[in-house]
């Protein structure tokens, strides 16, 4: 028995010796917290937050030469991602307290020793991942990576930015990865390892993000990355410019769109479009506190846009969008994306429309089922959509927070045989809907650079678009395709009419584009992009 508790105090030498160093440190904030209350008469907090400070520097030495008996050089950095770690033991702390001092009335120095033992266990993680780890500290990248969504979590930005990680593994060009995650895949299937830090999507809000930043920062304090390159104004935006700002790194922020223009409209607090928006911003919302969330995403990503040394945008309309928020034009880089032409079997589109098992002359839209993508003006006009041509069937992929009013539209018009909503399909499944469609339309308000547009046509697809956003920089009007007023239906119906009952027409649609796809290429856009990066 004895041999066996000797065995396993050995096996858990460090953690008693961290508890041991971690007690003399609480009995110095513990005393201090009773003196600084009772004799000197500070408020409890007030007592708590000086007495922690303290105690944290004590515990600081013991577990440095003592616990850990770290010998890294890099002793003003270790001592920063210390300090970094306490600053959140001490919200731990100074939290737990009060909540059970003012919900529960317990006693403060009984608060105390609940918060404390918290603490413990947060710091002696931290401790032993970050402060105390000679191959955290001495670890080396180039640029830190602020994601907000990355693989196996889906969409456009996930997908973007595993293609510049996966660019930069291939180059040996060190980086990190932090994002938000729905799913947190087994340390075995993370395809790069360590370098991904990963936040879960579903902590509070204001937790979540407080966790992000204090990962980002310590990440930047333990590397050697002279960039942090954020994908958003906000959510990983303004944790890059404080944590820049902080440690004097140099910040890029890609922006694809208005945020606080998007958040409104999906709130129903306004009903403007995203132009009139940058004149007059209205907040319309039932909820006041909604209004002032919006308010407050508005004036942070304009905050970020003017705080960063470099933005990366993916049309000149957006550049402009955001010279509007007060940026220098100088500091704003308009940079394409990547479309990913993969080279799927081709088929006619006879064999495309046995495929996808839907006859007829199909229109196909692409796009997110929200208020501003125009679905419902054109199931509306489908009726006299079908006067043109009754064999035209209107296809409609993608899904949304529409997608329960669109099928209820449908179901009223009598359209169900008309109007085939597809749902979210792969690249793979799309490549059929776009050699078995007759026709490609996009009628929304805004666009940076549309990529659905950009496939339709790499198929061929003669295209009608809504007049708006980045649409222009794609479509010369009545050159390689028409532009149309959004949300006009007689424009639109009018539009339809003139295309499909003239072959040449189309032909030279689909003949004429208006800028070279090489463009649009992946090596053309990273290649870009690490000139601004400029690590």
């Amino acid at each position: 028995m004895i041999k066996f508790a000797i065995k396993h105090i050995k096996k858990r030498a460090q953690f008693f010796k961290y508890c041991v160093g971690g007690g003399t440190a609480f009995i110095v904030d513990f005393s201090l917290l009773y003196i600084f209350t009772e004799f000197l008469g500070l408020w409890y907090l007030w007592s708590a937050s000086a007495s922690f400070i303290i105690a944290v520097y004590v515990n600081y030495l013991i577990q440095k030469f003592w616990t850990f008996k770290s010998s890294g050089q890099r002793a003003l950095r270790q001592f920063l991602v210390f300090s970094a770690v306490q600053i959140v033991g001490l919200f731990i702390n100074n939290t737990t307290i009060y909540i059970l001092v003012e919900s529960f009335g317990l006693w403060y120095m009984f608060s105390k020793a609940a918060a404390a033992a918290i603490v413990l266990i947060w710091n002696f993680w931290a401790s032993k991942m970050f402060v105390f780890n000679d191959k955290f500290l001495n670890q080396k990248a180039q640029i830190i990576i602020a994601a907000e969504i990355f693989p196996p979590d889906i969409g456009g930005p996930a997908t973007y930015t595993y293609r510049i990680a996966k660019y930069l593994a291939n180059q040996k060009i060190n980086f990190k990865i932090i994002c938000y995650a729905t799913v947190i895949p087994k340390k075995s299937r993370e395809e790069f390892g360590r370098r991904v830090t990963r936040i879960s999507s579903f902590l509070p809000l204001a937790i979540k993000y407080f966790i992000y930043f204090i990962n980002l920062f310590v990440l930047s304090l333990s590397i050697s990355a002279k960039v942090i390159y954020a994908q958003g104004p906000v959510a990983s935006g303004l944790p890059a410019v404080l944590v820049g700002k902080i440690l004097r790194k140099r910040v890029v922020i890609k922006i694809v769109g208005d945020y606080g223009w998007e958040q409104a409209r999906m709130f129903h607090a306004s009903e403007r479009s995203i132009d009139d928006w940058q004149h007059q911003r209205v907040f319309k919302a039932q909820n006041s506190l909604i209004n002032l969330k919006l308010k407050f995403i508005c004036q942070v990503q304009k905050f970020v846009a003017r705080q960063a040394n470099a933005i990366i945008v993916p049309s000149h309309y957006l550049k402009n969008l955001v010279i509007a928020w007060g940026v220098r034009e100088q500091k704003i880089k308009v940079i394409y994306n990547a479309v990913d032409f993969q080279f799927y079997e081709l088929h006619s589109q006879k064999e495309a429309k046995e495929k996808i098992k839907i006859d007829g002359d199909l229109i196909l839209t692409v796009g997110r089922l929200i208020p501003w993508k125009g679905m419902d003006t054109l199931i509306s006009i489908m009726p006299e959509i079908k006067k043109i041509n009754p064999c035209f069937k209107l296809v409609i992929a993608g899904s949304g927070s529409e997608e329960k009013n669109l099928k209820l539209l449908i179901k009223d018009l009598k359209l169900t045989s008309s109007v085939i909503m597809a749902g979210r399909l792969s690249q793979q499944e799309m490549s059929k809907f776009y050699q078995a469609s007759s026709l490609f339309v996009l009628n929304s308000s805004y666009e940076g650079l549309s990529h659905v547009i950009l496939e339709a046509m790499y198929y061929k697809l003669p295209i009608i678009a809504s007049a708006v956003g980045g649409n222009p920089e794609l479509i010369q009007d009545d050159y390689n395709g028409c532009l149309v007023e959004y949300n006009n239906k007689q424009a639109w119906l009018a539009a339809i009419k003139r295309l499909w009952e003239s072959n040449s027409l189309r032909e030279r649609f689909c003949s004429s584009p208006l800028v070279k796809m090489d463009v649009f290429s992946f090596d053309h856009m990273v290649r870009d992009t690490i000139k601004i990066l400029n690590f």
